[in-house]
């Protein structure tokens, strides 16, 4: 089926270039270039990953970060997507695993498996999820002393299609990260 849509599209996009080039003064066709080009950027059958790299200071002890980080549970607290952890008391061990429910019942969504798939403690911890068509592998490296933890959160996500991981990236490289600024708070206020 994706590869119906995409010979439409590139049919589509064929004729709205011919028509462009007759007519290049016509802002019309300009627009429909760009519908074009996004409906080829979204049923291209070629997948690809975006790769995300966040920093972020938490005045909080090495030890607290990890110890809130390797709790399934803790989640929901700071990502606004995800609901409840099940199993909620998963324990920090390479191929645990669990689910999150859905945040908003109204949108029919499968939960997406997730697994400890590195655990280096209190250094390191990864977290794979997988789930229609798409894995993610986020990976949480901390440093720090007493005072305060650097948080580095690397996010790979592979399956995506072109245009989608060309914006993940795009958007989260010009943008501050939420999830984060959110964590940084909940941390920081217990």
């Amino acid at each position: 089926m994706r590869r119906a849509l995409f010979a439409i599209w590139i049919l589509v996009t064929i004729v709205t270039v011919l028509q462009l080039a007759s007519r290049p003064g016509d802002w019309q066709w300009w627009i429909s270039l760009a519908a074009c080009i996004v409906g080829l950027g979204i049923y291209a059958p070629i997948r690809t990953a975006a790769r995300v790299r966040k920093t972020t200071i938490i005045h909080r002890p090495l030890a607290v970060v990890y110890d809130f980080l390797s709790r399934p549970a803790n989640l929901r607290l700071w990502n606004r997507r995800v609901s409840l952890a099940q199993p909620a008391d998963t324990p920090v061990a390479v191929g645990q695993e669990w689910t999150y429910s859905p945040r908003t019942p109204w949108i029919r969504t499968p939960a997406l498996r997730h697994a400890f798939s590195k655990v280096d403690p209190p250094h390191m911890l990864e977290i794979t999820a997988q789930g229609l068509g798409v894995r993610a592998v986020y990976s949480y490296t901390l440093r720090g002393s007493q005072a305060q933890t650097e948080l580095t959160l690397n996010a790979t996500i592979f399956g995506l299609p072109i245009l989608a991981a060309w914006l993940t990236a795009a958007y989260a490289r010009f943008f501050p990260s939420r999830d984060l600024a959110r964590l940084k708070r909940v941390l920081e206020l217990t």
